[in-house]
């Protein structure tokens, strides 16, 4: 009696791991079942019916689109260290047969935002892939606003240093703008000066034109 409640057991906990659903693994395979259940659960989604592997028959009120999707990759890539504030991201790049040249540049606001939902992120701890809205909602938990500015600035030493570097960057910059417009204010006074100095030359050049002519003009009265 005792086996065959181990062996009934052990069949069981069997069948759970291989009918546990593929979204919770952090594989291709987990990634495109959780795609494919936030396309269904959009509300602007009207139609989305697998056809073939990796195609969809897709539809939606987002953009004027009715007809075949391709998945043209997965990728998956870690930023970072998970245990260090990093994460990692799963993109499904996709293709829509038939949408004209003209389609990204008309709609590109609307389906920039239904690209997003492409992008989806890895939660360790819950063991799940999560939306871009619920990665946002867990970082706010995680950092509260009630957190003053300066017990997050501490709490992060490297905070401190990037607003450090940043502060010199301002600065030098400051800097380097007060030198520039000194050294524009000198050239243009240098400039005044230099035209200034022409123009009494061309003056001083005329009085001597005008000075040689007069006295051209008593020399032949003389003679006369």
């Amino acid at each position: 009696m005792r086996r065959v409640v181990l062996v009934v057991g052990l069949a069981f906990l069997y069948l759970a791991g291989m009918t546990s659903p593929v979204r919770a693994q952090k594989s291709e395979a987990g990634l495109l079942a959780a795609w494919e259940q936030e396309q269904n659960a959009d509300p602007s989604t009207t139609k989305f019916e697998k056809t073939g592997e990796r195609r969809y028959h897709f539809a939606t009120k987002r953009f004027p689109f009715d007809g075949d999707l391709l998945v043209r990759n997965v990728l998956i890539e870690t930023v970072g260290s998970e245990n260090e504030q990093g994460f990692v991201a799963g993109t499904i790049e996709v293709e829509l047969q038939g949408v004209s040249e003209d389609f990204h540049r008309t709609f590109a606001m609307s389906y920039g935002q239904w690209s997003m939902g492409n992008t989806l992120y890895w939660d360790a701890k819950g063991q799940r892939w999560m939306t871009t809205d619920q990665r946002m909602k867990q970082l706010r938990e995680a950092y509260p606003r009630s957190r003053s500015f300066w017990t997050m600035l501490f709490a992060e030493g490297w905070s401190f240093v990037t607003l450090a570097i940043l502060f010199f960057l301002v600065y030098s910059l400051f800097r380097y703008n007060r030198r520039m417009r000194d050294i524009t204010a000198r050239s243009d006074r240098s400039l005044a000066l230099t035209q200034r100095a022409i123009q009494l030359s061309e003056r001083n050049v005329q009085l001597q034109e005008e000075h040689a002519k007069l006295l051209q003009e008593i020399r032949d009265q003389l003679k006369n």
